[in-house]
């Protein structure tokens, strides 16, 4: 885990270098000079970036986070229940252990196990904050089975899972019945009876030392929670339904905090439908004179391009899971709208958040979508009615 914090300045600078080479002029700035809560977009401005914001610690959050080779995938009866255009298909995140660095922490957490599904199969996309020879993945000898070895102190740990389930089929019983015709004759009718299997609902099993937990798939295609324990860990559960012809979707996670003028700032990753690192975001945070908690901010691909602004609002409230402490712990939500550079809605975003009196001590998790139409459903304010 020591070296999970101590990430050599050449792979650093290269690292860097790879995030998006950019033409942008050096001038560029990463943030308003002088945000304004009461305005309608923060003072933010449609412009160009510097590649992640020219900040070493997003940068440092793209090299974490590494794409998975699933050897399951050379699987016949994997590959035809990708194939298959009837199969369900979701993509499930799990992160474990500090969901925000904290240097404090001395205490090893032994996270070893595993992520199960009673029927079909489970492909593993990406891990997250694997150490090299302390962090893997074990085998793979059942596509219903995952197992890792992991163990974090200060930061975390995670996967990135696709989940396939292919439809349940019809079992045809044919039979033969003896006929009289009208002529006495005696032939062979042959009757045909569909009947589908009696199959339990799909469950998906996240078993650990620390933590357990069992979903439905309903569940997986909306969720957005996380679990804090009796000590200072926790389990961050995100999950989505993956339309075969989806609309643009996917996670948004980092930093949330206030910097060295006590202003509340946020500044994260942004990430495909399968959990791949494809852009950036920061903005600003607080009170307006209304008495109204918001937040500005803006989103940038990986070559620092604007893709949109972000605004919304933000309060606290305690996680449903939450025991006593995690009540204490767990900060509150935010929920806002995409807008393009014209300032037109095209997308939603929505998640939680912990904050901290510094920006590295808290941290902020959740999804996003962009509309598939050009018209926008912004009287669904629930944005879960869509299965976002």
């Amino acid at each position: 885990m020591l070296r999970k914090l101590l990430l050599p300045l050449l792979t650093l600078s290269l690292v860097f270098w790879t995030v998006g080479c950019s033409n942008n002029p050096e001038n560029l700035t990463t943030t308003p000079n002088d945000t304004n809560l009461n305005s309608d977009f923060g003072g933010y401005t449609a412009t160009a970036e510097k590649p992640a914001f020219d900040d070493p610690e997003l940068v440092t959050e793209v090299s974490s986070d590494v794409d998975y080779a699933d050897p399951i995938l050379n699987s016949s009866d994997v590959d035809s229940m990708v194939a298959d255009t009837e199969s369900g298909y979701y993509h499930l995140r799990i992160i474990w252990g500090q969901l925000r660095y904290d240097s404090t922490v001395n205490v090893v957490t032994d996270w070893t196990g595993s992520l199960s599904i009673t029927r079909g199969a489970e492909i593993i996309r990406r891990v997250i904050r694997f150490e090299p020879g302390q962090d893997y993945i074990l085998p793979r000898t059942d596509r219903k089975l995952i197992e890792w070895v992991s163990k974090t102190t200060v930061h975390n740990d995670g996967i990135g899972v696709d989940i396939v389930v292919p439809p349940i089929r019809p079992i045809f019983d044919t039979s033969i019945v003896p006929l009289v015709t009208p002529e006495g004759d005696t032939v062979d009718n042959i009757a045909v009876d569909t009947v589908y299997p009696d199959v339990e609902p799909v469950k998906v099993s996240f078993e650990t030392g620390p933590y357990s937990r069992t979903f439905s798939l309903s569940e997986i295609s909306t969720l957005d929670t996380i679990v804090y324990l009796d000590d200072s860990n926790a389990v961050a559960f995100h999950g989505l339904k993956l339309d075969r012809r989806p609309c643009p979707r996917g996670f948004l996670m980092g930093y949330w905090g206030h910097d060295e003028n006590s202003k509340g700032i946020f500044k994260g990753v942004w990430t495909s439908r399968f959990g791949r690192i494809t852009g950036f975001l920061k903005g600003n945070y607080g009170v307006n004179d209304e008495g109204r908690k918001v937040f500005f901010g803006k989103w940038i691909n990986r070559a620092g391009n604007f893709e949109g602004f972000i605004k919304g609002t933000y309060g606290e409230r305690a996680n449903e899971n939450a025991n006593m402490i995690g009540m204490m712990r767990s900060g509150g939500w935010f929920a806002g709208k995409i807008y393009n550079s014209n300032r037109a809605e095209i997308g939603a975003l929505h998640g939680k958040y912990k904050s901290s009196q510094w920006l590295k001590g808290g941290f902020f998790q959740g999804r996003w979508k962009t509309y598939c139409e050009k018209t926008t459903d912004s009287t669904d304010n629930s944005m879960e009615k869509d299965g976002f």
